[in-house]
């Protein structure tokens, strides 16, 4: 499967033309596309399918662009959607207007495909950012105050028991007090990694992904012998391009997750291969859990920005750093799975074009 659709644009323009050189337009620039033929047909759209980006013309039959960005500022679930309004006469009290109600951008047309596909690029890119903000707050308020609370609250209680316990019960106090600890500073650590990822630029060079596996099974020592599980992995690595500190992340995550969800004393395998393109190298982990249905593969790699969804599903931040991780060194990632069957976590880095890049297989 494949994880990360295409970003979903919304026309609403009446001159079918129009309407149709840019569904051309955006669709070759693998965008999905959703066309409307006036306002109100757009209107509909927009609040059943949530897209990303709504471009629209002012004048319209049914509502027009000007009454369509009203009807979106007083719409809680519409209010966030970037609009782009593309019209042929964009003058002063239009501009003035428009951004009144809230428009993102203003386009004249006749366009060019450079004008409108850089107008997307920057409206998404604030997209989001803001709608990680968003999901920021919403973590930092939810997911570290519940294992804050509980901390704070089996350190009283430990004050109280201190003169009246015994050691049985204090130690059982104790131990819950670390775990909710150890949970605090994953989370912490998580949003570091993550903040890093979104600030950093780095430079992509080969990186030892032997040398990175061994470091990433070093970090989980203690949850790996606690599971009883047994890694196995290719005795050589085809050579891809990466940054080690964050591919060490992708596969810390990965393997402790195979730890935990693969079943009693997991046996854990670990592939790579290269794609059929010979541009990326596949690199897996196998497990032989439970597996996954489509509903529950479609919950991974959410994206941070809708970390509170995934939150609900039971799942954290981890595989949408991973996300984020992959897309930022040119990447990619999903999973392979169904129920009862087992599952392969997937993350793909652009090979290294280097002579003396060891080959890899071709992918099975």
């Amino acid at each position: 499967m494949n994880p990360l659709p295409a970003v979903t644009i919304l026309i609403i323009e009446d001159d079918e033309p129009i309407r149709q050189a840019l569904a051309e337009m955006l669709e070759l620039n693998h965008f999905q596309v959703l066309a409307a033929a006036n306002g109100t047909e757009g209107l509909r759209l927009a609040r059943s399918e949530r897209p990303a980006i709504v471009m629209t013309d002012i004048n319209m039959p049914g509502l027009s662009g000007f009454e369509l960005l009203e009807a979106f500022r007083g719409d809680e679930t519409l209010r966030a959607i970037p609009v782009i309004v593309i019209s042929a006469s964009v003058d002063r009290e239009t501009t003035r207007r428009g951004m009144e109600l809230g428009a993102a951008d203003f386009i004249t047309k006749p366009f060019s495909e450079p004008e409108v596909l850089h107008s997307i690029a920057a409206r998404l890119e604030k997209k989001d950012l803001l709608d990680e903000l968003d999901a920021f707050s919403h973590t930092v308020a939810h997911d570290l105050k519940n294992p804050l609370t509980t901390l704070l609250g089996r350190i009283d209680l430990l004050g109280m028991l201190l003169d009246t316990a015994d050691k049985t019960t204090l130690r059982h106090q104790v131990d819950e007090a670390r775990k909710s600890g150890r949970r605090l500073n994953t989370i912490i650590n998580e949003l570091l990694v993550l903040a890093g990822v979104r600030r950093q630029a780095v430079a992509l060079g080969p990186v030892e992904m032997a040398t990175i596996v061994a470091e990433a099974i070093e970090q989980l020592d203690s949850l790996l012998e606690k599971h009883e599980a047994k890694i196995e992995q290719p005795a050589v690595w085809p050579s891809a391009l990466g940054y080690g500190p964050w591919v060490i992340h992708v596969w810390a995550n990965y393997l402790s997750n195979a730890a935990k969800y693969g079943g009693p004393a997991p046996r854990i395998r670990l592939g790579a291969a290269l794609n059929a393109d010979g541009r990326y190298v596949r690199f897996w982990v196998d497990d032989e859990g439970p597996g996954l249905d489509e509903v529950e593969q479609a919950a991974m790699f959410v994206p941070f920005a809708r970390i509170a969804e995934a939150r609900a599903k039971g799942n954290g931040l981890g595989l949408s750093i991973v996300r984020r991780i992959a897309e930022k060194l040119g990447g990619n990632v999903g999973v392979v799975s169904r129920p009862g069957a087992g599952a392969r976590f997937w993350f793909e880095l652009p090979a290294d074009p280097s002579p003396a890049a060891p080959p890899a297989p071709p992918a099975p």
